[in-house]
């Protein structure tokens, strides 16, 4: 009977740990693929949106043409989010921001000024970030799953998108960015 309780501790144990890393902050999975939940494919025209930074100034995809856009959904809460949002800042953002061909937003969804602003100070970013309290921008690109990171280019067709956080897919946008930035 000894057996089979340390058994059942040990299986306990280990099915505590699957259950709590994807709400401690671990980096999951994440893909490049098209998954049911996505709306949109690699090669497909951008959806048409427009959102609000906080401080009130409008961030259209349509005043980005003839720039290389990164867009990301997120949310303070999202444990994968706060690692790619990290990179974002610090290997993207502050990359290419000086590029006048380069454009980026963040934006934070079922989320308003009032829970990304102290967030944003308190980590110290300094990319645009824009709110989608009611997921009306969000439900363009799919019905659940974040992060959510995509490239378009210049014509506003999507050259990369993924799902969820993870070291290569991260490498791959970069790669993206600099192919799309070095055509003209």
């Amino acid at each position: 009977m000894r057996i089979c309780s340390r058994s059942f501790n040990a299986l306990a144990a280990w099915l505590a740990i699957l259950f709590l890393l994807p709400a401690s902050g671990v980096p999951q999975a994440c893909s490049t693929e098209k998954d049911p939940a996505t709306h949109t494919r690699v090669g497909d025209q951008m959806p048409a949106f427009s959102v609000s930074e906080p401080e009130g100034h409008p961030f259209a995809l349509s005043d980005q043409l003839g720039k290389v856009v990164v867009i990301n959904f997120w949310a303070t809460w999202c444990g994968p989010c706060k690692f790619e949002i990290s990179r974002l800042e610090k290997d993207v953002w502050q990359k290419y921001k000086s590029n006048p061909r380069f454009s980026m937003v963040a934006i934070a969804r079922e989320q308003t000024a009032s829970d990304i602003v102290p967030f944003r100070k308190a980590k110290g970013f300094t990319f645009p970030i824009a709110e989608d309290p009611n997921r009306s921008t969000y439900k363009l690109f799919a019905d659940s799953g974040i992060p959510r990171t995509y490239v378009v280019d210049a014509r506003g067709k999507i050259l990369f998108q993924s799902v969820g956080y993870c070291p290569g897919a991260f490498e791959e946008l970069n790669r993206t960015i600099e192919k799309a930035l070095a055509s003209k």
